[in-house]
């Protein structure tokens, strides 16, 4: 086989071959360029993705610190109530011993009045 009868008999073929290399280099430059775009346009959903993340966790910082505020609040509130009932009971406390004690002194005279010699 020499190149002629070679070139002969796919000559239709090889002027194919351009148009295959201008085709392929075409299609070669148009997946670079989608891919270029694909990459920014995933670059760009992740910065988004990113900023919404940092606004949520700022979101979440927030209400956790109003909820320790109102938790606090409530806390020192209920201290408050806890205090002030001791403060009653041991007022209370402080009462009924001071009336036992003056009944107990009472009862005892009775005592003393009822266990006295008669004719004294």
């Amino acid at each position: 086989m020499d190149p002629l009868s070679l070139a002969a008999d796919f000559g239709g073929s090889l002027s194919l071959v351009p148009f295959l290399i201008y085709s392929h280099l075409k299609a070669e430059k148009r997946q670079d360029a989608q891919a270029e775009k694909a990459e920014q346009s995933r670059a760009q959903h992740e910065t988004q993705i990113e900023k919404l993340s940092q606004q949520w966790e700022a979101q979440i910082d927030q209400m956790l610190e109003r909820a320790d505020k109102k938790e606090t609040e409530l806390r020192d509130r209920f201290d408050a109530t806890v205090s002030k009932l001791d403060t009653e009971r041991h007022a209370i406390q402080s009462g009924i011993q001071e009336d036992v004690k003056a009944l107990t002194v009472k009862v005892e005279d009775v005592v003393r009045f009822i266990a006295r010699p008669v004719g004294r």
